[in-house]
């Protein structure tokens, strides 16, 4: 096979020679295709980034309310009776619970038969804008610290 003059000076460049158009053609659509994942990606940044605050607001409004319920337990023990027991509330920093007491029973009375004093503790914890609310039944026999 016979080579020519042109064909050795322009060798493979030769091939591509009259489609310029269609490499710049490829290259703004690859731009376009890598602007639209980046603007997508800062989008789904953006979004992430509003709900983590929410999410730090529940998880501390939940510990709020676990407090709520030890404190419960620290003040259900502490006291002889507990026919009449009242609402009690805190403020913590930012945020603050209440415990509700409600079925209230005495030794043998309650529905679940036995010889237990028992009552329902609620407590509702708050943490800037979000609420979570716990309940927790405690129960103590006769003759623990008490008399019926």
């Amino acid at each position: 096979m016979e080579q020519t003059y042109e064909q050795e000076i322009n060798g493979p460049i030769g091939l591509l020679r009259g489609q310029g158009g269609f490499s710049i053609m490829v290259i703004v659509f690859v731009m376009l295709v890598l602007t639209v994942i980046g603007y997508s990606m800062t989008r789904m940044m953006a979004t992430k980034q509003k709900t983590v605050p929410v999410t730090a607001q529940s998880s501390s409004a939940f510990y709020v309310a676990e407090g709520g319920i030890n404190y419960a337990g620290k003040y259900l023990s502490d006291l002889v009776s507990w026919s009449s027991l009242s609402d009690e509330s805190k403020s913590l920093g930012s945020g603050g619970f209440t415990v509700s007491f409600s079925d209230y029973c005495a030794y043998g009375s309650c529905p679940e038969g036995g010889t237990n004093m028992c009552v329902t503790a609620t407590s509702t914890g708050t943490y800037v804008d979000a609420t979570r609310v716990l309940a927790s039944r405690f129960c103590r026999e006769q003759g623990y610290g008490c008399t019926p």
